[in-house]
């Protein structure tokens, strides 16, 4: 028997300055997934179909933004209240990971967002890398996401990690520490073949 682990999206934001921040993206739990999941079919054969997967990370974004008017444009005109948002969700299921002064911290989207950690510009940069992911882990089957959606996100500079955001984030901590080691000089050893 074959165990899969879910995997999670990792992807970065380079600053001028050369500072980077992370954004650790969790797939959307089932609940969120069967609630929308006619509107993540239709996005993912868009992908596919419209744009095909390599652009698709790039526009992911723009086509969720504007299915998600068409929604709430037919909800208005049928008198009815907005639904859920599953923007909402994709934000919420998304932490950034960035350096307090020389530590590394994780704290949610939104709050690093409204904190001025990350602005929305820098975000724009790789949202559509994260709604593709969402959309296409909650599309596939979890053996065929490594391969297909692992693919065209490292296109991007993202990765795939079966880490949590606690693990990725200490795995950074002790990735990113300068090792002071002494230089030792070995001792030259006199060699016994004749010249």
């Amino acid at each position: 028997m074959r165990i899969d682990k879910k995997l999670n999206l990792v992807s970065s934001i380079t600053r001028e300055n050369g500072d980077v921040v992370y954004l650790h993206v969790t797939p959307l739990p089932y609940e969120v997934v069967e609630e929308h999941c006619l509107l993540l079919g239709n996005l993912f054969t868009h992908f596919i179909s419209q744009v095909g997967g390599l652009g698709a990370a790039r526009v992911a974004a723009m086509m969720l933004r504007k299915k998600l008017k068409q929604e709430q444009d037919a909800r208005n005109d049928a008198g009815l209240a907005p639904g859920p948002n599953i923007a909402d969700d994709i934000r919420r299921m998304t932490a950034v990971v960035y350096c307090d002064a020389g530590a590394r911290k994780t704290i949610p989207l939104d709050t690093a967002m409204k904190q001025g950690i990350i602005t929305t510009d820098e975000y724009r940069e790789v949202e559509g890398e994260v709604v593709f992911f969402m959309v296409s882990s909650a599309i596939q089957k979890p053996q065929l996401i490594a391969p297909t959606v692992g693919a065209v996100i490292g296109m991007y500079g993202g990765q795939l990690t079966s880490s949590g955001v606690t693990a990725f984030r200490d795995s950074l901590l002790t990735s990113s520490q300068d090792i002071d080691t002494q230089n030792q000089n070995a001792q030259q050893e006199t060699s016994f073949i004749p010249s």
